[in-house]
């Protein structure tokens, strides 16, 4: 019960992360001044 109990809370943290991530995109902390959205622009081409 315990072990199915830890599993899914971090089965439950990884979507959560996954979503988060998927919203807000990658953390740029040390990109600097360059935009999200110019990366992914520059990614699709």
């Amino acid at each position: 019960m315990r072990k199915r109990l830890v599993a899914w809370t971090i089965l439950t943290c990884a979507l959560l992360a996954v979503a988060v991530w998927g919203l807000l995109g990658a953390p740029n902390t040390a990109s600097g001044p360059h935009l999200p959205s110019r990366s992914q622009t520059a990614a699709v081409r």
